[in-house]
């Protein structure tokens, strides 16, 4: 593979700084998101918000950020990546300031909302900075030391958010953005070189607005199914048809313009598509594990919150010993033994996860989210450098935008649909466990029952229920970690899917 002029001109120590270049702002932007969750009950508690209210400080970030990342392909084309980049930064560190200052909920959810339009730049034009500055069979090696960094943030996150909200107040949470985001500046002015603009093709405002509806009506719909009921609620019933429709019209838009909002080209490459897929797969996996590992060991397993915590950052120095490791794996091996080793640890820690009693003790649990930690390092750093293995660097901004997108929204499905699972699973078996609870069961009337089980009065009757409704919702926890152990097991055949790197020098 013939490497670009930019590429031949760098010296080695020049690429591994433009790399750490690029992290602290993503460190900035896993610091906000994590902390964030952290100080959502203190900030409802300050401002005398309903739990609807304050959702909508995580909704409007995540709506934002979802409809606007595609239009960073046509911007960094047009303004170049390096300006776009301090741009980006500039504004997501303005915005993070105004939301610490705000003194209400709509102020905050507003702010919110355009610090969600620069984080969505930030995840995409880190992508297209890494491989327009290293040569194709240094990406994983990149990619790795990226994911090393990031997560670094997102283990220290939690805690740090935890002990600033105690102490000074959940505005100091936004302000903790400040130093990240100076340090990213000087770091991106200083060390990356600047690149020129290519002039872009005229932008697309149709089928800008098109997505942009159909991101937000879908996100929306995830957000407030849950609330509402899902399909029984007209409202989420409006979004999925707003959703569905522009997603159409776009679809028939993008193949049949000339200049579309998105190239369609991206969507020949074979493995573009397979490694878009398996980001999908991660993140609706790690997605999906935030939303139902803290509350299990919480209210099931009985663990104080800091320790929850405490077990929950083994996931994270899993996570970045692997993706350290996978970095350099990928420069002797192409990805599909390293997608296949990290869908082996995501299996492996689900079905340990699926075995959890209620008197596991912590030497276990910190074990199975450690090897839950290794799978997702693994794979999030092969199966970006698969989808882009075989990329043509004309088509690179387009797809960074849409691996992104597709990242971005399977981390609000993998929320939904785990929870929707977890709720229906709860019914199915506080319905199993209810039939025989009853007097006229004689195996448990002769059993030996707590004075407060009495099955005869109101109040003991009361508290048996609530016995039951607890061990329906811990058998529901386990139905979820075994679905999501076959899910991993039954997509490994797509692994055959992934062809080897090509050398064709019209890749750069």
């Amino acid at each position: 593979m013939a490497a670009t002029e930019t590429q031949v001109r760098l010296s080695e120590r020049q690429k591994l700084l433009i790399a750490l270049s690029t992290i602290p702002a993503g460190a900035m932007q896993g610091m906000d998101s994590f902390a964030t969750g952290v100080a959502l009950p203190q900030m409802q508690g300050a401002l005398s918000a309903t739990i609807t209210e304050v959702s909508w400080v995580l909704t409007a970030y995540l709506v934002a950020a979802a409809m606007f990342t595609p239009v960073y392909a046509w911007l960094a084309r047009r303004l170049g990546r390096k300006r776009l980049y301090i741009f980006v930064i500039c504004g997501f560190l303005l915005f993070s300031i105004l939301v610490s200052q705000s003194s209400s909920i709509p102020e905050i959810v507003a702010f919110r909302f355009l610090q969600g339009c620069f984080a969505a730049g930030l995840n995409p034009l880190t992508i297209q900075v890494v491989l327009a500055t290293f040569p194709a069979e240094q990406h994983g090696k990149a990619f790795g030391w990226l994911q090393t960094g990031r997560m670094s943030a997102v283990v220290i996150g939690p805690l740090v958010g935890g002990v600033l909200t105690e102490f000074f107040g959940w505005q100091v949470v936004y302000l903790m953005n400040i130093p990240l985001g100076l340090t990213a500046l000087v770091m991106m002015h200083t060390l990356v070189p600047t690149d020129k603009p290519e002039g872009s093709k005229k932008f697309d405002l149709f089928g800008f607005f098109l997505l942009a509806i159909c991101v937000g009506a879908f996100q929306l719909m995830l957000d407030n199914g849950q609330r509402r009921d899902w399909f029984d609620s007209p409202e989420i019933i409006g979004y999925s048809i707003i959703a569905a429709s522009s997603f159409w019209v776009f679809a028939i838009h993008c193949f049949s313009t000339r200049n579309a909002y998105l190239n369609p080209a991206v969507l020949k490459n074979r493995d573009f598509i397979v490694g878009a897929i398996f980001g999908f797969i991660l993140n609706f996996t790690m997605w999906g594990y935030v939303g139902l590992i803290p509350p299990i060991l919480q209210k099931h397993l009985g663990y104080p919150p800091m320790d929850a915590g405490v077990l929950m950052t083994s996931r994270g120095i899993g996570t970045m010993i692997a993706a350290f490791c996978c970095g350099l794996l990928l420069q002797r091996f192409n990805p599909r033994p390293i997608l296949f080793l990290g869908m082996l640890s995501l299996a492996l820690s689900s079905w340990m996860l699926s075995e959890l009693s209620r008197e596991t003790g912590p030497l276990p649990i910190m074990l199975a989210i450690l090897v839950q930690g290794f799978g997702l390092g693994f794979m999030s750093t092969a199966a970006v450098t698969a989808a882009f293995q075989n990329i043509p660097a004309s088509l690179r901004p387009d797809a960074s935008v849409i691996l992104s997108l597709i990242r971005r929204i399977a981390s609000s499905i993998g929320v939904s649909v785990l929870f929707l699972l977890l709720v229906r699973s709860t019914q199915t078996a506080r319905q199993s466990l209810s039939e025989n609870a009853s007097l006229y069961n004689e195996r448990l009337k002769h059993s030996f029952l707590p004075e407060s089980w009495d099955l005869e009065d109101a109040a003991g009757l009361s508290n048996f229920e609530e016995v039951i409704d607890a061990e329906a919702q811990f058998i529901a926890y386990i139905h979820d970690f075994t679905i999501m152990m076959f899910a991993v097991i039954a997509l490994m055949p797509l692994l055959l899917l992934l062809r080897s790197p090509t050398n064709k020098e019209s890749r750069d």
